[in-house]
Formats: C-alpha cells, structure tokens, sequence
C-alpha cells in the first residue's frame, strides 16, 4: 500500500538529508574535530570500557550471551578483541559481544537530547573495525565522533515518537550511527556509504517490549546493531544497491519509526557544530530517567538523619514525572513497584528512589544484589512512594513532595541529571567510575595503563590499548 506521508509531516522532507550525511561522513576530517570535541571522547572511551569491561565478567547475561555466540560461531575466527575473553574474534562477533556487555548494566552514556546511549554500539563498531585496519588514533577518533554525530542528532529528530511507536533508539539509530563510523575510519566511497545507509534501513530494529518482563533484549540491541553495521558495509562494498533517501523518506527512518519527529535542524552545522559533546556519563547505573530523583532523595535522606540521630523513613513520597519518564519508570504496575530483577529493578523509579533513601547514591552495582530484593525495608518504602504524571516537569527533571512521620513536608527539585553539561560529570570522576567498575576486572598498574592509553590515544597504539582489554 502507498504511503500518504507527506513533505514536512513527521519526518518526511524534500531536503536530501541522507545525501548529507553521506557527504559528512565521507569529507569530515580529524581537523575539523575542537579540542573539547577530542576531550569528551577520551572520557567516552574510558567510560565505555570500564561499563563494558565490569559488565563482560559481573552481569547475569554476559556468559549466557558470550556462549550463544561461540556456539552460533564455531569455527569462524579472527584477531579482534572482546573485553576479558581474548583477542581471536572475528570482527562482527567482537562487535556484537561488546556492544552487548556495553549496555547490560545501564550504566552506559546517554545523549538526553535523543534519550539515546550512542557509544554501545559505535565504540565496538570503530574498535573491531580498527584492530583489523590497524588505523591510528586520530581515525579512530574521527570515527567515533562522526558515529556519535549521527547517533545523536538523529535521535533529536526521532523525538519522544521513537517510544511512543514502540522502538529503542539505541538500537535503532545506533546502527546508522556505527555504518557511519566503519565508512569514515576505512575512508570508503561515497557511494558505498550511501548503500550501506540504505542497507541499514532495512536491518534497524530494537522493541521496547523488554520492559514487559525485564527480559535481555535491551542489552543485545547495541551489540546487534554494530554487528548488522559491518553486515550493510560488507553487501555495500558488493555493490547490492542501498534504499535512498532511507532517513527522510515517506517511508524512511524519521517517518516508519516514530509518531513525532521532524527533520528541522537535522543537519543544521553538520560537520562544524558538533552535538555529541552534549552526551553525558551515567554517574548510576539505572534508567537515567530516575537519576534526578536517585540525588534529591539520597542528599535529604542524609540530611534528615543527621538532624534525627537515627534512621528515618517518610511517611510518603510524591514523584513528579514528564509523561515520557513516567511512562518508562513510574507507571505503578506491580514489576515497577516491586521489582524481582536487574531490568526491572532498572527501569523503577519507586526502587531506585526506596534504595537511594536507605543506602546512598554511591551504592553503585550492589543496588542489585538479591538481598536488596527481599529488603522489607525497602519494600516498605516502595509502597510508600507514588508517582505522577506532570507535563509541566523537565524531561529529564524530578519534583519530589515528601512527607515525614512528624509531619513535616519538603518539596524538592531538579532539571538535570549528574552528568549533564549543566551538572556536569568531571574528567576525573569518569575515570574514579572506571577504576571502581574494573576493580575485580584488572589489577591497579593494568587499569591505569589503559587510562594512560585512552588519554595518549592520538599517538599510540590502538591496537597496543585493545591487547590490555
């Protein structure tokens, strides 16, 4: 059936913003790159391989995901590397293990702008793709900022829609987001990027469905979309002719996979006013919908403590969402207000404010062990908490309405979240987050060599700094 969509509706424009892209991709250089632009790198890289890395031998999924694919790819080897488990991969399969340790403890950086983590899937992309090439580090830097250009600036477009439709942006422009940095770090023909674009609109993919059991979906999508990456450039290379107009098109990316994007600014200052900077690094390791609330709760927590001289509970906590976070974290459904696993746990805003209160902000990964699930406290605490939908809350804000048992009422506020560059997250607590994710990972003098390896990128190995990994 023929698609009624038309020019300016929801995604679809005469401007030719696929062909834009592919110019971008192909002609950007490290030159064009600030010194700001090169610093957040390093941080996302640094910050990348600590979540990838602790998640490779701590999460739950990571040995059940990591046989599946040895036993999916017997006999199939090569010389790149997957965090903690060797250096005799072939490229896609090292590209899909990491990318899927990246995002298993969501812990990972988000781009608030496209409610988008961009690195999960373009650093093993640009990784796997470099250890094979053997490209230096100014390339991969080059990489790795023009797939995080295009991660973020087309999850902007997506907007909310993106989830209202039912689709993971992570997962959906992540994809094209790792083509770009494959095609720009082998400095490929324009016309084999632009194929490999089009080629990805037919692979995109990643449903917000996981949230219905806490199933592991989530964490495979960045790992599956850096693997189909290689896929789209492989069968592009081969001359198999690419969909055009695949991002704007009546029935491309903008308009097939969301209810309310736009194509306004999309490539607005492409190549000279780089968005990615504005990408954040999780301080906890939960939705980052719930990271306003987790340091508003756990900073009056302490407070109210010290003024008692014991612990305290309140009588009752009023959570006041945006519509997008609460339909993600705050609808009071029973695996929300009592979670009995790590993704669910992850996506409640009711448990990840009740363990705030009792433990802390700085609890980290243990906010997960199975004890805390049968904690009566916290149980306690979660029923004591209601969430609300308030359209006149910021996105990524939190406005909290506590009361305490003596009666004593607070109200409490914020706009962004750790992280942000309006509370922003330094380059020295990105690598304090790294060494306390790799502790049980790598030995001391190892965990700053790679620190030393990531800041000396541009000089050194790649693939000296991938042998540490």
């Amino acid at each position: 059936m023929a698609s009624t969509a038309q020019n300016g509706v929801n995604g679809v424009t005469k401007e030719p913003v696929s062909d834009i892209f592919a110019d971008f991709i192909v002609n950007t250089k490290y030159e064009a790159m600030p010194p700001k632009a090169i610093a957040k790198l390093k941080d996302l890289i640094v910050d990348h391989i600590g979540v990838a890395a602790g998640a490779a031998l701590g999460s739950d999924s990571s040995e059940p995901i990591f046989k599946a694919i040895q036993a999916f790819s017997k006999g199939t080897t090569g010389n790149c590397t997957v965090y903690t488990k060797g250096h005799d991969f072939a490229p896609h399969y090292a590209a899909l293990l990491n990318g899927s340790f990246a995002h298993s403890y969501d812990f990972d950086d988000t781009y608030a702008a496209g409610t988008v983590h961009p690195g999960a899937s373009v650093i093993p992309a640009t990784l796997a793709s470099a250890e094979v090439a053997g490209s230096s580090g100014p390339d991969v830097l080059l990489a790795t900022a023009i797939g995080y250009e295009v991660v973020c600036r087309l999850s902007r477009a997506l907007g909310a829609g993106s989830y209202t439709r039912g689709f993971h942006n992570t997962a959906t422009t992540g994809l094209f987001g790792s083509v770009a940095a494959i095609a720009s770090l082998r400095r490929l023909p324009r016309q084999v990027v632009v194929d490999a674009l089009g080629l990805a609109g037919s692979k995109a993919a990643g449903s917000m469905q996981f949230l219905d059991n806490g199933s592991w979906n989530k964490r495979l999508h960045p790992g599956f979309a850096a693997h189909d990456a290689m896929l789209c450039i492989a069968l592009a290379e081969q001359g198999v002719t690419g969909a055009s107009r695949v991002i704007e098109g009546k029935v491309g990316l903008l308009h097939a996979f969301s209810t309310s994007a736009s194509a306004d600014g999309l490539t607005t200052g492409l190549g000279t006013d780089w968005v990615f900077p504005q990408t954040a690094l999780k301080p906890f390791s939960a939705c980052r919908y719930t990271h306003t609330g987790i340091e508003l709760v756990a900073e009056f927590a302490e407070e109210a403590r010290k003024t008692a001289g014991k612990d305290v509970l309140p009588k009752k906590i009023d959570v006041r969402l945006g519509p997008a976070a609460y339909g993600i974290v705050g609808i009071p459904q029973p695996n929300k207000i009592h979670p009995e696993n790590l993704v669910d746990a992850q996506f409640s805003n009711y448990y990840q404010l009740a363990v705030a209160w009792l433990f802390g902000a700085g609890i980290g990964f243990s906010a997960y062990d199975a004890d805390k699930f049968r904690d009566s406290r916290l149980r306690t605490l979660c029923d004591r908490i209601t969430c609300i939908q308030d359209p006149n809350c910021p996105v990524w804000g939190t406005i909290l309405d506590i009361e305490m048992e003596d009666g004593t009422q607070v109200r409490k506020e914020m706009e962004h979240p750790l992280g942000e560059e309006e509370h922003p997250f330094s380059p020295e607590q990105v690598r304090g987050k790294f060494r306390g994710l790799v502790n049980k990972v790598y030995d001391g003098p190892r965990t700053e060599e790679i620190i030393r390896a990531v800041d000396g990128i541009e000089s050194g190995s790649v693939g000296n700094l991938l042998k540490l990994l």
